[in-house]
């Protein structure tokens, strides 16, 4: 089982380890979700927070999601009996930790808060590692070879011998069952951990009904809208398809790809500043091996006076400059990226 701890390329028993010490070192541990938070990050910290609770009995441990979270996240939230996270990062919190979350950018105006922390800054993921992120945390361990973060959390309470609780254990397999599109794009890994999950009182059988959410109007809209400004360019046999919309990008973005796009750029602007959803499909990727993330999201950041990141076949943007601009640059990137696979 691949396993990355960027800090100290040790095991995930000399992580737990390490994670530990800091722990109980700390008076109020404060774990973070990136912006619009989905049941993967959520689910996962919420998990996390109960295991460092058992590691760390005398220490505070608190969840915040600075951006807020999903419509869907809240949802399942309500559905599994669990207090939605307070977007305020606790006054008192001395040790950081991202979960789900590879840049403090994904966390808004209250990154700064985060430097000052006085034990640091951990990072829990299983996103391709940010350049920046990693220069910055004192301890990380990354995964990316899980597909979902609650993978990775599921991973230290084996290496810490706890098991998860019943609802720690349904809220790791909701995240899963989420974050792999009804397992669809789960790994053997992802099997491996849902079946100690059922063991550990998850019912798969729930999870259908806890997490079913019709499509309300206003995404439908939004969807119809993204297709009729889209724009379709051929890289060789590859279709990819740019469109602009001010709300729902992601779900735009995965729409095109059910049409019949290998590839889909949805953008628009929030708080003053370009967002860029990113998606592509697994054949893309296997017979391209572009990498959304490493190779066009992150990058183009640094380009653009942003931050990028995600996964090989769903990533993110934010940048500075106007949409058609950060459009353009996406489909250009990707068309170097791709070189001669484009033919």
């Amino acid at each position: 089982m691949p396993t990355i701890s960027i800090k100290t390329k040790t095991t995930w028993k000399g992580f737990l380890r390490s994670l530990s010490t800091s722990s109980r070192t700390a008076e109020h541990i404060v774990l973070l979700c990136h912006q619009n938070a989905d049941p993967d990050a959520v689910c996962s910290a919420f998990a996390l927070q109960a295991l460092l609770r058992k590691l760390a009995p005398g220490t505070k441990v608190t969840i915040s999601c600075p951006e807020g979270i999903s419509a869907p996240t809240r949802q399942l939230m309500e559905n599994l009996g669990i207090s939605t996270p307070d977007q305020k990062i606790p006054v008192d919190a001395d040790l950081a930790v991202l979960v789900d979350t590879n840049s403090l950018d994904q966390l808004g105006r209250v990154s700064g808060t985060l430097l000052k922390m006085e034990h640091g800054l951990i990072v829990v993921d299983h996103h391709h590692p940010h350049p920046d992120t990693v220069k910055l945390a004192t301890q990380m361990i990354v995964d990316e070879s899980a597909a979902a973060a609650a993978e990775v959390v599921f991973r230290l309470f084996e290496a810490s011998k706890e098991e998860p609780e019943r609802v720690e254990a349904t809220a790791l397999m909701a995240a899963l069952f989420v974050e792999t599109k009804h397992f669809l794009l789960a790994r053997e890994s992802t099997f491996e951990v849902a079946a100690k999950l059922v063991k550990a009182g998850a019912d798969p059988r729930r999870l259908s009904g806890m997490l079913s959410s019709p499509m309300n109007r206003s995404e439908r809209v939004a969807r119809l809208r993204a297709a009729e400004r889209s724009s379709v360019t051929m890289l060789g046999h590859w279709i990819v398809v740019t469109s602009q919309l001010g709300s729902y990008q992601s779900s735009a973005a995965r729409a095109f790809l059910t049409l019949g796009a290998h590839v889909a750029f949805v953008a628009g602007e929030v708080k003053e500043k370009v967002r860029v959803n990113m998606r592509a499909t697994e054949e893309f990727y296997e017979k391209t091996g572009t990498h959304l993330a490493r190779d066009v999201a992150i990058p183009l950041g640094k380009m653009l006076g942003g931050v990028g990141g995600g996964h090989p076949t769903a990533a993110g943007l934010t940048a500075m400059g106007v949409v058609d601009d950060a459009l353009i640059a996406c489909v250009n990137r990707l068309r170097e990226s791709i070189g001669p696979l484009q033919a």
